[in-house]
């Protein structure tokens, strides 16, 4: 890149829009000749004008679409995966984010060093490098080229079984939701914060004595807050901080103990989010709601309280963003992510198009000289030979 090019990129980065695997699915059947659209050639039109619009502001080098584990999951259990996949691969251009674990790993890191004072603040906007595979800033080459995951045999029934587990889990904590009836947003919350630490403090030997000290539910132990550390041995990282931060050894266990019952340790962004999209839906279910979450909605409200804080925008599904503008829900979240879903989608389009308005002049003339109008402005024909 040229320095006149760096000079002009140096105060820009590309816009984040994390694209839910409904919207993806809609696309891919409204643009694949073999597979069957909605049937309503309005709907169909609007998402053939989205993939579109999407496809330029990529290219002009104004947002990115990152890929993620969560739509590999979501795509090898379709019935179409590889169209699904060379959808994701070309709006993503190979920039996805990392391994969930990974995520998970670094917020709570980031909280553990705020909590010790070696951290400004454990909200993490700074660490984007962190959470993705590469720059997501750097540009694109013209030319791309699909190439697909291959994952062993086994792997897609493990997934299944494991979402089923997670699913059936929900099943019972909706049906223990429906008999506590009256109890407030607040005391789920808690419930769920106190249930957490608890498994965190029964995974490891050393810590089965502090369980007693903690406060009695208001409710019960919640199990499902098992799947949520699931694999990532939180004592472990703790204690692999501390020792970092040259914290005693003999300190770790008290140390790790008080840094569970503060304030920074509710505020992990994926655990704040999470306990309050399980306060959310407990609290609906005591008042009434009939329907447990399906499949689809555990998986949703997994990946939206681990990726919503990275994002600029996001196009979800209904009940999710619903969810989210719940006043108990928004009021508590600080994060400047735009949302949107089926029930505004046209705004989604508004959106995306004054990203294309406000984009600087100087920087568009450069795209343009860099790529060229034509490349740009034709769409990809991504279901044709030779479309990239």
């Amino acid at each position: 890149m040229s320095r006149e090019l760096k000079r002009l990129w140096k105060n820009r980065y590309k816009k984040i829009i994390y694209l839910d695997q409904f919207a993806l699915s809609y696309m891919v059947r409204a643009l694949h000749p073999n597979l069957k659209a909605t049937g309503n050639s309005k709907a169909d039109s609007f998402w053939i004008m989205l993939y579109e619009k999407l496809d330029k502001l990529v290219k002009m080098q104004i947002i990115i679409c990152p890929q993620s584990s969560f739509h590999l999951q979501e795509s090898i259990v379709s019935n179409f995966f590889e169209p699904l996949e060379k959808m994701y691969h070309l709006l993503s251009r190979g920039f996805q984010f990392v391994e969930q674990n990974l995520i998970k790993k670094q917020q709570l890191r980031v909280s553990v060093l705020s909590w010790l004072g070696t951290e400004e603040k454990y909200f993490i906007t700074n660490s984007f490098s962190l959470v993705f595979n590469r720059d997501i800033n750097t540009w694109l080459p013209k030319k791309f080229t699909y190439k697909p995951v291959h994952f062993p045999p086994a792997y897609e029934e493990e997934l299944r079984e494991s979402r089923e587990r997670i699913h059936q889990q929900w099943i019972k904590e909706f049906d223990l939701w429906k008999e506590k009836r009256n109890i407030k947003f607040e005391q789920w919350r808690e419930d769920f914060y106190l249930s957490l630490i608890k498994s965190i403090l029964s995974s490891h030997r050393d810590y089965h004595q502090y369980i007693d000290l903690l406060p009695a539910p208001y409710t019960c132990d919640i199990k499902l807050v098992n799947f949520l550390l699931e694999s990532l041995h939180p004592i472990q990282i703790i204690h692999s901080t501390l020792q970092e931060e040259g914290v005693n050894k003999q300190e770790f266990k008290t140390s790790t103990w008080s840094y569970l019952q503060s304030e920074y340790f509710r505020q992990i962004p994926f655990i704040k989010l999470y306990a309050l999209f399980y306060s959310s839906f407990a609290r609906k279910a005591g008042s009434g709601q009939k329907k447990p979450p399906d499949r689809g909605m555990t998986n949703d409200l997994n990946m939206l309280s681990l990726l919503l804080p990275y994002c600029d925008a996001m196009f979800i599904d209904n009940q999710c963003r619903a969810c989210l503008e719940e006043k108990d829900v928004r009021d508590q979240i600080e994060y400047q992510t735009r949302v949107f879903s089926l029930n505004n989608k046209e705004k989604f389009l508004t959106y995306l198009e004054s990203l294309e308005k406000d984009f600087p002049p100087e920087c568009r003339e450069k795209v343009i000289e860099l790529y060229g109008q034509e490349w740009i402005h034709t769409p990809t024909q991504l279901y044709k030979e030779n479309h990239f």
